[in-house]
């Protein structure tokens, strides 16, 4: 019976070390994903709120500029678009912390995983908030689009860049159509190629540590 006890005893500390190894490697992997992802995302978060303010500058100047009723209130939508998708990344900004490695390894890990479970969020969500919302702006601002004339409007650069004809607005739409559905995709990649397969790495060495 003792020999049997000291086999056991032997068995099971093999494993904890085994475990163990296997944990430190896994922890060094995830950590260099983490700081790989998290970069990417300070620099999306930098990219796309610098976008929005640009966005803000230059529907503001359409909106006091074109004088089309409709294309005007595309404009006012499209400003308070941009002003919710800074508040967005801001958000996701100051949540994208770094790991404190003063915590445990635990208390790591749980932190690091509400990031990602954020950023999952925010990713598999982006058809209903980054996608949609500005294709039905883009719509209303093309379709509010008029004949110049009849309003006694003329500004050369707006409306060589602008699609006032039929055929231009709608081969404008088709290319805003395919544009957010592309950005949709890219989105969905990156939540399938990056942020679930980390939120899966935590939690397979979460399990681990629970079994050390």
């Amino acid at each position: 019976m003792l020999e049997q006890e000291l086999k056991d005893i032997w068995n099971n500390s093999s494993q904890s070390k085994r475990i163990s190894i296997e944990t430190k490697q896994l922890n060094e992997e995830l950590n260099t994903k983490i700081n790989s992802i998290q970069k990417k995302i300070i620099s999306r978060d930098i990219r796309e709120i610098s976008a929005s303010l640009i966005g803000i500058l230059l529907f503001g100047y359409l909106l006091f500029e074109i004088p089309f009723p409709i294309t005007k209130v595309a404009c006012g939508l499209a400003i308070v678009w941009f002003v919710f998708v800074i508040v967005k990344y801001r958000k996701s900004k100051l949540q994208n912390t770094k790991t404190d490695f003063s915590l445990t390894v635990s208390e790591q890990l749980s932190n690091q995983k509400i990031i990602m479970l954020q950023q999952s969020s925010l990713l598999d969500s982006a058809l209903y908030w980054y996608a949609i919302p500005p294709f039905i702006m883009n719509f209303i601002f093309i379709l509010g689009l008029e004949n110049p004339i009849d309003y006694n409007w003329t500004n050369s650069v707006a409306e060589s860049l602008l699609p006032l004809s039929s055929k231009f607005k709608i081969i404008t739409l088709i290319g805003l159509a395919l544009f957010y559905t592309f950005t949709f995709w890219i989105n969905k990649r990156a939540l399938n190629r990056d942020v679930k397969p980390t939120i899966e790495s935590i939690e397979k060495m979460q399990q681990q540590i629970k079994n050390i």
